[in-house]
């Protein structure tokens, strides 16, 4: 058996998925996906009608290089399979027409660096959270045409904080996001990027690799969200990047080697949230302080 742990990869046959990707290399087969999927189930004659086929025996030849990887037949009525519906969310959401219209949006939220505003910026597929002034960037991620296509600029924005906020609550919780695969997560402690102490999530199935501060991942905590709630702000209510502990790690703190321990503090209003996580990222204690406090320390 193949050693997944080492290599994500190892597992794929090559071959059979050319000839799957092959099976999709035509136009009328895409008619043919995209008609079920807009349909659920459909006899013969309903999904040929619904591509668009005047020729039966044309329709036919199509639909049979779909059947069994993309397409089932149940008592004369046909669907999508799994493969299929995901072959046609990668139609659906690339669209592969026009790019979307790009984005630049100033932010609510500082540069960790020199205090500037934050600048959102999208296109061709990629949104980039960065400081126009020092060039730093805070942020990458992706986000298909179709969530921008039907949105304003602010709406989208919105769309895509919540997303992530779900990606990378699933990665901490162990589940890839990209695959759904099993992933684990670890705090890095010389990582070669520009946080300190990242929170890195990989994928044992897909080989993904998700880093981000701490901080970001304990937006699910039941404390961190009390806390939070408890200053007037809720966790679902705001882009993670205005939070400042979500994007940047300069105060976050090794505290202990052994067992290994890191406290990154939380400040609204007055009082700190000191959170505790060891080396997989995991919350183990938290305490609530007063500046005051913080500073007799």
């Amino acid at each position: 058996m193949a050693d997944l742990a080492a290599d994500p990869n190892a597992d794929v046959d090559v071959e059979q998925a050319a000839a799957a990707f092959g099976s999709l290399a035509d136009e009328n087969r895409i008619a043919i996906l995209l008609a079920l999927w807009a349909a659920d189930e459909l006899s013969f004659a309903e999904l040929q009608s619904a591509a668009g086929f005047e020729d039966s025996s044309r329709f036919n030849y199509h639909l049979r290089k779909l059947l069994g990887r993309f397409v089932e037949k149940d008592d004369d009525r046909y669907r999508l399979r799994a493969a299929g519906a995901k072959a046609i969310d990668i139609v659906v959401d690339e669209r592969f027409g026009d790019t979307s219209e790009p984005v630049d949006l100033a932010l609510d939220a500082p540069c960790p660096d020199c205090g500037s505003a934050l600048h959102a910026r999208y296109e061709d597929d990629a949104i980039t959270v960065e400081c126009p002034d020092c060039d730093c960037v805070v942020h990458l991620g992706y986000f298909p045409p179709r969530g921008r296509a039907t949105r304003d600029p602010e709406a989208f924005l919105e769309a895509y904080a919540r997303r992530l906020w779900r990606d990378f609550t699933l990665a901490y919780e162990g589940t890839c996001p990209r695959c759904s695969g099993r992933t684990s997560t670890r705090v890095e402690i010389d990582p070669d990027w520009h946080l300190d102490l990242p929170a890195v999530s990989d994928c044992a199935d897909c080989g993904t690799s998700i880093g981000t501060t701490i901080g970001l991942r304990l937006l699910a905590d039941p404390a961190v969200v009390a806390f939070l709630w408890d200053h007037g702000d809720a966790v679902d209510g705001r882009p993670f990047w205005e939070f400042p502990f979500c994007i940047d790690d300069a105060d976050a703190e090794i505290v202990s080697e052994e067992p290994f321990r890191v406290v990154v503090p939380i400040e609204r209003g007055g009082e700190v949230l000191r959170v505790t996580v060891d080396r997989s990222a995991q919350v183990v204690e938290t305490a609530r302080v007063t500046n005051r406090d913080v500073r007799r320390e």
